[in-house]
């Protein structure tokens, strides 16, 4: 299923309500529209952790450049074929550029991966401050799930990538597993959990048919890192 990730994403950016994943955007190769924040997120200053650290720009683009090739070995090794691109664009007035790689999958068994992004923008003509996020949609089944109290994000594809990124293999997902099992069954039709990995931001929106999974560094200032522009 396409069009899967981008227009929830905005969704937990501006804090609107979500309307469904079947409206959500993935392909950001025909349709790369994120929400450009005016400012950086104020809860960005409380992170802790590896990825919490002021990185310049050439520090952020090896580090992408590392998960990078990781992200595709995964995505080769599971079978799915990908598209890797570059676009230029402007929001505001400001220049966005956006160095990524994503898939649609058209018909996702339950609990498979339909859709993923992963990539690094870069904001001002001067590429001032930019981050690096991943970006999954899972085919989800919420009846099925609350009948058989039946869910375990780690036992999807997307913990592969989780892994990837984080570089941690013993992550716990129960408490999430939990917090979306209990929460669909006291009758919520859209669950949200925000969490933070080792300085990472991590967000999850659950919904009757799919999972959104975003995993993001914050916005790097590269402009205070005393960056080279080489």
């Amino acid at each position: 299923m396409s069009k899967k990730i981008i227009s929830i994403l905005m969704s937990l950016i501006v804090a609107a309500s979500l309307i469904g994943c079947k409206t959500a955007e993935v392909n950001v190769e025909k349709k790369a529209e994120t929400k450009t924040e005016d400012k950086v997120d104020s809860s960005d200053e409380n992170l802790e952790g590896k990825w919490a650290k002021n990185y310049t720009l050439e520090e952020t683009q090896k580090l992408y450049k590392e998960k990078l090739s990781k992200m595709e070995s995964i995505t080769k090794e599971l079978g799915v074929k990908y598209e890797k691109d570059e676009k230029i664009k402007k929001e505001k007035e400001e220049p966005i550029n956006d160095n990524y790689i994503y898939f649609d999958n058209n018909k996702p068994e339950t609990n498979k991966i339909e859709s993923l992004y992963f990539g690094m923008k870069t904001y001002g003509e001067k590429l001032e401050t930019g981050d690096i996020s991943l970006q999954v949609s899972l085919k989800f089944d919420r009846e099925s799930a609350i009948k058989n109290n039946d869910f375990d994000l780690g036992k999807t594809s997307v913990k592969k990538y989780i892994e990837a990124f984080t570089e941690q293999e013993d992550i716990d997902y129960t408490d999430i597993n939990k917090q979306i099992i209990s929460k669909l069954k006291d009758g919520e039709s859209q669950v949200k959990i925000n969490n933070t990995i080792d300085g990472l931001k991590e967000e999850i929106i659950a919904t009757k048919d799919c999972i959104i999974y975003k995993l993001s560094t914050k916005k790097y200032k590269f402009a205070d890192g005393e960056m080279s522009m080489k």
